[in-house]
């Protein structure tokens, strides 16, 4: 089972749940939450996966906030793109410092093993991977976990397609506010 650790950001402190692999040390993994908030499910997720031998860092990008219903979780992405999420006002920039400054916090960690980690990143929280992902940096892999009911479900031909190519077979971009992932996925093998 894991713990809730504070690691200073760019703009401030963040609680990230620290999940450390079974045997330790494993392969690290930045695992982004849903729009629901870090909450119990996530917790579980990482405890699920360090049990598979990768420790997890999951950083809190809501500020404590766990949402429960659809028009909450909606009402509140929506102040974040505004610059008003939460009584610290979150805005993507201040998100986005948060999970730059997990990553940093996870490759050094005496827990890891391996010096590049793999994203999986849900909902929202895949946007902001995306984001990492897709410029030159210490991500082996990126697993956005995001489908609507205008989506093909993910096949294999794109998932682990080559950086330097495009998936050949995308689904079509579903009705979003956040700016589109990257059209390319690094390869888990290399």
């Amino acid at each position: 089972m894991g713990e809730t650790i504070r690691i200073q950001d760019t703009a401030s402190a963040t609680d990230v749940y620290l999940a450390a692999a079974q045997p330790s040390p494993g392969a690290p993994l930045l695992l982004l939450h849903s729009w629901w908030g870090l909450n119990q499910d996530m917790r579980d997720l990482a405890d699920r996966l360090a049990g598979d031998g990768f420790t997890v860092m999951a950083p809190d990008l809501f500020d404590g906030m766990v949402l429960t219903t659809i028009e909450d979780a909606e009402a509140f992405t929506t102040a974040i793109e505004q610059g008003g999420g939460g009584p610290g006002g979150l805005n993507p920039d201040r998100i986005m410092g948060r999970v730059k400054a997990t990553l940093d916090h996870l490759l050094p960690n005496p827990e890891v093993r391996g010096d590049r980690a793999g994203i999986v990143a849900l909902s929202i929280g895949g946007w902001y991977g995306s984001q990492v992902a897709a410029q030159p940096t210490a991500v082996r892999a990126f697993g956005p976990l995001y489908r609507d009911r205008s989506q093909r479900p993910a096949t294999a031909a794109s998932v682990g397609t080559p950086a330097d190519t495009a998936p050949s077979a995308a689904p079509p971009a579903p009705p979003r506010r956040h700016p589109p992932p990257p059209e390319r996925i690094a390869d888990a093998r290399h």
